[in-house]
């Protein structure tokens, strides 16, 4: 190796930093968090970094750091006391070892929480989101009267429901809807049969329909559309929407 050539140094992380490694001493010795022996974990912490330092491993100042406190408070519980005169001394003798119980109270939080996060990402990866695709050139798509969209149908229909709401009374009784979007799509169809000039989309819904009524309308209009059975016409941007029954279905049934 030349002078110029630096020495390699490996760097193996079991913890994540001093207070994940005074974590794992405290499970493995099945010690008390809130009551630490600190003079056993003192020793065995610095048994770990000399054995870091025996394997010529790089031993981050943060692990350093814990163990000048870890010496401090140590050092604190070593030496004598003196007896409190009254209660209020007895009040303010707080352990040395609060702030560091905190400190790893805090972390073991984060800890579990960064655990949780873990398990939730390895069970994220069993699932496979496919690519978004593009609408495919043969679907079938409801038909609507040239000049009318599918955003005017939907705006008449929001319209509609925040009438209906308005005027709706506080109380009502809820009862079990019984008409699917099939036999809605009859009921309108018999409807229009009976009126050759058709309509208004408004007129297809009664004051007291509920709200799953109005979905099923709905759908069974989009439904109705796209079969080509049902035709709709607006005379200007945001007036009434008005359905007519195709003429070709007009004849089908006389």
């Amino acid at each position: 190796m030349t002078d110029e050539q630096q020495p390699i140094t490996i760097k193996i992380s079991e913890f994540e930093g001093p207070l994940d490694l005074l974590l794992h001493l405290i499970r493995q010795n099945k010690m008390d968090i809130y009551d630490i022996p600190i003079a056993a974990i003192t020793q065995q912490y610095l048994d770990y970094l000399h054995s870091m330092r025996a394997l010529k491993l790089d031993i981050a100042g943060d692990y350093l750091v814990m163990a000048a406190t870890l010496m401090t408070i140590k050092s604190r519980f070593l030496l004598p006391q003196p007896e409190p005169e009254d209660d209020d001394d007895l009040e303010d003798d707080t352990d040395p070892r609060d702030s560091l119980v905190a400190e790893l109270l805090a972390y073991k939080v984060y800890q579990e929480a960064a655990g949780e996060l873990r398990t939730k990402e390895q069970e994220r990866h069993q699932h496979f989101t496919r690519e978004a695709m593009l609408v495919p050139a043969d679907l079938s798509a409801p038909k609507l009267t040239a000049g009318i969209t599918l955003d005017d149908l939907q705006a008449a229909f929001r319209q509609l429901v925040a009438k209906r709401r308005r005027v709706r009374p506080l109380t009502k009784t809820v009862v079990a809807e019984t008409v699917n979007i099939d036999e809605r799509m009859v009921q309108i169809t018999t409807q229009l049969q009976d009126r050759p000039h058709g309509m208004d989309f408004a007129d297809l819904f009664t004051v007291n329909a509920s709200d799953e009524m109005l979905v099923t309308t709905f759908m069974a209009v989009l439904e109705l559309t796209k079969q080509d059975q049902v035709s709709l016409q607006q005379a200007a941007p945001l007036t009434p929407i008005h359905l007519y029954l195709r003429q070709d279905e007009q004849h089908d049934e006389h």
